[in-house]
């Protein structure tokens, strides 16, 4: 198997169709794609990442299984170690850490977030951070709103955020 060669694994999820980008070798995610409302969509999306051709690895459909999953109400294990944090900065990694340190079906504001990280007048920092989320799913940043209860903005649109929030909400409720 060659070294670096980027693939694509499109999958079907109850929110629609989504994809993660990944490095074949060794196995490391790149992006996680939100799922779109349309193929066409996604299709789009995925060329601007130039993810090379369609691939089956093994733990790319151990991913993309985990992401079905959430999206019928299983909390997600994050899986950090293939996950590729090389494009961002450490306070930008730091963001994203305390992000998975939201309990599934809790949110927290950018303010929040922006004082657990040390930063307390950081909140648009943190926001511009959470905007390149290469993992949105695995890294929940659907979990932070604004502080006047407010969705905020969000990658796949502020409906998808919604109905991600409500989701947890719902399956949290059935836990207990």
């Amino acid at each position: 198997m060659q070294k670096n060669i980027i693939r694509h694994l499109i999958f079907s999820t109850n929110f629609g169709n989504a994809a993660i980008i990944y490095r074949e070798n060794p196995f490391m995610l790149i992006k996680t794609i939100l799922p779109c409302a349309n193929q066409k969509s996604l299709m789009k999306i995925i060329a601007k990442e130039e993810p090379g051709e369609a691939g089956k690895h093994q733990k790319a459909r151990l991913v993309s299984r985990r992401i079905t999953e959430y999206f019928e109400g299983k909390p997600l294990p994050i899986p950090w170690k293939w996950m590729d944090m090389g494009s961002l900065t450490e306070p930008q990694q730091s963001v994203l850490v305390a992000l998975t340190r939201i309990p599934y079906g809790e949110l927290r504001t950018y303010k929040d977030i922006a004082e657990e990280i040390g930063r307390p007048g950081a909140s648009r920092f943190v926001g511009t951070t959470l905007a390149k989320n290469p993992f949105p799913i695995l890294i929940p940043c659907h979990r932070v709103i604004r502080s006047d209860g407010s969705v905020g903005q969000f990658g796949g649109g502020t409906e998808l955020k919604r109905k991600m929030i409500e989701l947890e909400a719902k399956h949290v409720l059935s836990m207990k």
